[in-house]
């Protein structure tokens, strides 16, 4: 039952992870758009940034509950994942007008306020729908139930007379009724349900520092398992990360809301307390202290192969926002230096909140693009040195204290020979083909493989025994750490997984024996 439970999670994690990923392009583009749009600049380039904003803000953000049926709908079909995404794009315009269709029915639809706008009275419009605000939530729900009818039932077979309205077909017909049944129920369970986040989102938010230590603490606790999305997404685009108006829209979730600011930054007169989820250090500051670290701590010989391993896995980290590449090279040695890196991420956090620091801190690239566009007086971005100097040497000195004290065998403080190097860096001679073997024998060969996916920076296996996994030989292949959980491997390879994803599958098919 736990492994049941446990393997329910994992799904869900990796494929609510997938529509969160082509909002990495939106967001940059969005800042691009936002620094356009500066009143310094000549007009015909602020009408350029006015169109790109526009189009990203109202095209992605305002329709992020479809792309999460979507992403979601097809992401958890075990196969047919064509056929599943068109469902989830029709179950999901079935349910906008069943929903606003019996709110207009029983008398409940809202009426605009004085701004013309329906923020505040618990609808919103949708698809130019007006329905019940339920944000990213609907499209989370529609997907998750989408994806298991269709999994049930996308293989049932019927008599040749009625054989057209047999496998997905059948299961479209019976989301139909599944997603009008929804739209009548949320449209009185909802508002109970909002209620109750509005008081939770409260009680964080009045929690003031120590929420956000203990979100940033639990975070990286929750990272080793691959369940930390759970935590971040629903803060960053759902109402649980906040609720604002901009500009005459409302926007739900932090990174929303910070997207929506810096393409309104001439008229803000003040930042949203929910950039306290985004002023985070973890991707630049603490990966160069970490790396400071293990250089000290490492002997005299082995120090210029220690900086040959963590010079690539910083770049990753400060450049492109991916830091289990540095994170893993000590949290399979160590679970004292996780717990108190941990506890300095989550301390980041803090800090940003009580210097009053009001500007999302991700990778150095959007770090920079976002200070530019934000007022001095409104973002205080004159902070970020001081902080990044400050958590850069808290890790430092940190993990030097503990690491000499306990006396940890981090990488390089054991004589290291060139064999052990291409271990701690996966470097391989071999061609392509050799390597992802070494991926398919380490995991028991590929008979032993069920299934094969991946998120944002690690492939995640489904296998049949965990006896047969070898470590050792998975390591042959370039990683950055493996995790074991019963019958799920994850394997961390970062930037490019899914090039790697790809061409494992074919490699497996290609050697299945079935």
């Amino acid at each position: 039952m736990k492994e049941r439970i446990y393997k329910s999670i994992q799904m869900f994690s990796r494929a609510i992870i997938q529509p969160v990923m082509f909002m990495t392009v939106t967001g940059l583009f969005i800042a691009i758009a936002a620094a356009l749009k500066i009143e310094q600049m000549p007009k015909a380039v602020i009408d350029i940034g006015n169109f790109f904003f526009k189009v990203l803000s109202k095209g992605v953000i305002s329709q992020l509950p479809l792309i999460f049926c979507v992403g979601i709908t097809a992401a958890l079909a075990r196969k047919k994942k064509t056929d599943a995404a068109i469902m989830g794009v029709t179950v999901f315009l079935i349910y906008i007008y069943a929903n606003n269709t019996i709110l207009t029915l029983t008398d409940r639809l809202a009426k605009v306020n004085e701004l013309g706008s329906l923020s505040g009275t618990g609808q919103a419009m949708v698809l130019g729908v007006q329905i019940t605000d339920m944000g990213v939530f609907l499209g989370i729900l529609l997907g998750c139930v989408s994806a298991y009818v269709f999994n049930k039932l996308c293989d049932v077979k019927f008599h040749s007379y009625i054989s057209m309205y047999e496998g997905t077909r059948f299961a479209f017909l019976v989301m139909i009724f599944v997603s009008i049944a929804l739209a009548v129920v949320l449209s009185y369970v909802w508002p109970v349900v909002n209620t109750g986040i509005t008081h939770l989102v409260n009680f964080i938010a009045s929690t003031g520092p120590f929420g956000l230590f203990i979100y940033g603490f639990a975070n990286r606790m929750l990272l080793p398992f691959g369940l930390h999305h759970l935590l971040w997404m629903p803060l960053y685009y759902t109402p649980l990360g906040g609720t604002a108006h901009i500009a005459g829209g409302t926007y739900s979730g932090a990174l929303n809301i910070w997207l929506a600011e810096i393409g309104n930054v001439s008229s803000l007169t003040s930042i949203d307390p929910s950039v306290g989820y985004l002023a985070n250090f973890g991707y630049i500051a603490l990966p160069i202290g970490i790396a400071l670290a293990l250089i000290k701590t490492a002997r005299p010989e082995n120090k210029d192969k220690v900086k040959g391993v963590l010079l690539p896995a910083v770049f990753a980290a400060v450049i492109a926002g991916i830091t289990e590449p540095i994170e893993f090279i000590f949290l399979f040695v160590s679970p004292i230096l996780w717990i108190a890196h941990g506890v300095i991420y989550g301390l980041g956090l803090v800090l940003s909140k009580v210097f009053g620091l009001n500007i999302m801190i991700h990778n150095i690239i959007d770090t920079i693009m976002y200070a530019l566009i934000i007022p001095m007086n409104l973002g205080r971005q004159w902070l970020i040195p001081i902080l990044l100097i400050i958590l850069t040497a808290l890790e430092y000195f940190v993990f030097v204290f503990i690491i000499k004290k306990l006396d940890i065998k981090t990488i390089g403080r054991e004589i290291m020979a060139d064999d052990d190097l291409a271990q701690s860096t996966g470097k391989l001679s071999e061609s392509k083909n050799e390597a992802l073997g070494y991926i398919v024998e380490g995991l028991g060969g590929v008979d032993n493989i069920v299934e094969v996916n991946n998120c944002i920076t690690r492939l995640r296996i489904d296998i049949v025994d965990n006896d047969l996994v070898n470590e050792s030989i998975i390591k042959k292949y370039k990683n950055s750490g493996i995790i074991k959980k019963n019958k799920h491997i994850q394997i961390i390879i970062g930037v490019g997984v899914d090039n790697v994803k790809e061409n494992l599958v074919e490699y497996i098919k290609s050697h299945s024996t079935k």
